[in-house]
């Protein structure tokens, strides 16, 4: 989720372009879904059943029903907020949906934010790492929630308690991402983007989006193992989405002649080699910045990187079909 700092045309929108439908039972689910207008997007995520969250640079949530496409703004904007001076309060999100906390990485403020998904209220803040350190992504295992930094090569750990509760104290560990070949500038991740963890919480998959590599990675220790994966990703690596033993990994502007896509990786039991299976296209894309599934669908949302952000400019999430992965 960091073409943003790149690019600063970012808006968040609602534009509800009914290019078609599918079916979920007996009801169907739009291809596009409004988001909120003239408020620069980056984050995603999906929470309980059909509700998803889409965050803004400028600090404002939108909440929107995915299946009738009726939203609410969650948490306002940041007064005064200057997009065109560089600021940036919000990026990547994730629902811990044992207790319905919604965990947003703070980009250039170096915090991490905690909303009740529900009703918006900030029940946390902790910082991780000093003012202009990009905090950019977020992965949540039983035991933590683990942040990207975008600036260096680090990962942050916000322990949880029992049952997803938030810790008593602060909480914050910064882990070194550390490779097994210091002069190596492959060894481990430096713009460190998009990241999953595996179900047990044991290894982090972590993105890097100048190099279009990812890495294993130990959460504990930081050691990290970078995953060779043929033919080789390409682009600029932004959000990825696990399911089903595959990465999807969002690319805007795809190998950089245009066109979006999400690479689709099948990763070996070792995690250290992957195939890259296809990639999927979609003339709605425009811009993908983060992702998440909804039963067999993804759901990405536009972030519009080459369309001048403004107060009336829309923005809408795309859905997409999983199995429709080109070669």
């Amino acid at each position: 989720m960091d073409r943003k700092l790149v690019f600063a045309t970012i808006a968040l929108a609602a534009c509800v372009l009914h290019t078609g439908a599918i079916q979920a039972g007996d009801r169907a689910f739009a291809k596009t879904v409004p988001a909120l207008t003239g408020a620069p997007p980056e984050g995603f995520t999906i929470g309980r059943g059909t509700i998803a969250y889409n965050s803004s640079v400028d600090g404002s949530i939108y909440k929107v029903d995915l299946r009738s496409g009726k939203g609410e703004v969650l948490v306002e904007a940041e007064p005064d907020f200057d997009l065109f001076g560089g600021e940036c309060v919000k990026l990547g999100m994730r629902v811990d949906p044992r207790t319905n906390y919604l965990f947003v990485a703070g980009c250039k403020v170096g915090n991490a934010l905690v909303y009740n998904a529900e009703t918006g209220e900030e029940i946390g803040d902790y910082y991780l790492a000093p003012f202009e350190t990009v905090i950019n992504d977020v992965a949540i295992t039983r035991e933590a929630v683990y942040f990207t930094d975008f600036t260096g090569p680090y990962l942050y750990r916000l322990s949880l308690s029992k049952g997803g509760r938030l810790p008593i104290g602060d909480g914050v560990l910064p882990v070194a991402l550390i490779g097994n070949n210091d002069n190596d500038p492959l060894a481990s991740p430096s713009t460190a983007n998009g990241i999953v963890a595996t179900p047990n919480g044991d290894t982090l998959i972590i993105g890097d989006s100048a190099t279009a590599q990812i890495y294993r990675v130990d959460p504990l220790t930081g050691h990290s193992d970078r995953i060779i994966v043929e033919p080789p990703l390409e682009g600029f690596i932004d959000g990825i989405v696990a399911h089903k033993g595959l990465l999807y990994i969002l690319t805007p502007f795809g190998d950089g002649s245009g066109p979006d896509w999400i690479q689709v990786v099948a990763l070996d039991k070792e995690l250290l080699t992957g195939r890259r299976v296809g990639i999927i296209t979609d003339p709605d894309m425009d811009g993908v910045a983060s992702g998440a599934m909804l039963g067999n669908s993804l759901y990405v949302n536009n972030a519009r990187y080459t369309t001048f952000p403004g107060p009336d400019t829309e923005y809408s999430l795309t859905r997409l079909k999983i199995s429709k992965v080109q070669p």
